[in-house]
């Protein structure tokens, strides 16, 4: 499930391939690649930005791309020599490689400008130059007083944060999910904050995620996917329930309700 640190161990592996390099070729089965193949064949990629779970890919054409890889999307990077899979999504090809985006819901391509504007709408990027933890006290009371699991899967209060880090997080600072917001103080909201950060730039550096600080299959979670498994920490069958449109995981024990 594609998050924060997703894109930018994502953005990571594919600058060495595209950017300074020109784009001999581009197809793919998003309606957007096939209605502005002249913007980008021939163009030459400037840079890769992340913001929170968006992936933008500028040439100077003046034209970007904004990928969002949804809950199942994913990047792949192929020698140019290979044939590369006609079912992508995106396919971006140079002298030397094929970088191919598959299962992505939202890809458009589009004036830079343009681009700009829709991701200026997020909230700031966990893992953004800059962040201040602190922003998400005021972020999260003002724009949505509702639950605090969904209210840290609202993109425009802190992007980057999806449904694994919302039950991790809510798990390590021993937070109910249903909690409303109004019902956490400062200190923990900030708490909360300050581990996503550290947690999602920790697992970019290591090139994968983990909460645990463990990894292999089954050992990488606290309590998410974890449903009738004993707590980690107390031994409590862990819970799964549905908030809004999306699973969440805690602990009974350790995440008792106020």
């Amino acid at each position: 499930m594609p998050e924060g640190d997703s894109i930018a161990i994502a953005a990571g592996r594919l600058r060495p391939v595209l950017v300074g390099k020109q784009i001999i070729s581009v197809y793919g089965t998003a309606p957007s690649v096939r209605a502005n193949v002249e913007h980008v064949r021939g163009k030459t990629v400037l840079s890769i930005r992340t913001f929170g779970k968006h992936l933008v890919v500028d040439m100077d054409s003046g034209q970007s791309i904004r990928i969002h890889l949804g809950m199942s999307g994913r990047w792949v990077v192929l020698p140019a020599d290979r044939r590369a899979p006609g079912s992508a999504r995106l396919a971006l090809t140079t002298q030397d490689h094929h970088a191919c985006c598959f299962g992505a819901p939202k890809l458009e391509v589009g004036r830079t400008p343009a681009i700009e504007k829709l991701v200026s709408r997020l909230g700031p990027d966990i893992l953004g130059v800059g962040f201040e933890p602190r922003e998400l006290i005021e972020r999260a009371r003002t724009r949505n007083a509702g639950a605090i699991a969904e209210v840290l899967l609202d993109q425009k209060v802190i992007a980057g944060i999806g449904n694994v880090y919302k039950s991790e997080l809510l798990f390590l600072v021993g937070i109910h999910p249903e909690s409303p917001v109004s019902s956490l103080s400062d200190r923990e909201l900030l708490e909360i904050a300050s581990r996503a950060k550290t947690l999602l730039a920790s697992n970019v550096r290591l090139g994968g995620r983990s909460t645990t600080g463990e990894r292999g299959r089954g050992r990488e979670t606290w309590v998410y996917d974890r449903a009738g498994l004993a707590c980690r920490r107390c031994a409590t069958a862990v819970v799964r329930t549905r908030l809004g449109d999306r699973v969440t995981y805690w602990c009974p024990s350790c995440q008792a309700p106020r």
